[in-house]
């Protein structure tokens, strides 16, 4: 079983992919809650910023994993 463990430097660029795929949602969700509290327009923005968070998220996540799969 030892010879089929996953090497370090391959687990940390799961990683880096996982958090490049989070944090745009993460940071969408965030600015749209304080938006929709400066323009009392609640829950229009965060609404809009978890969308926009996703489609982001998602659009990094296929050129990551592109640029994984050809061994960048």
């Amino acid at each position: 079983m030892a010879g089929n463990a996953i090497p370090p430097a391959r687990l940390w660029r799961f990683a880096a992919i996982a958090v490049e795929f989070f944090s745009p949602i993460l940071g969408g969700s965030i600015l749209g809650y304080y938006l929709d509290q400066y323009f009392r327009t609640a829950p229009v923005l965060a609404v809009a910023g978890v969308l926009l968070g996703t489609f982001l998220g998602m659009y990094r996540l296929v050129i990551e994993l592109r640029d994984f799969q050809r061994g960048d």
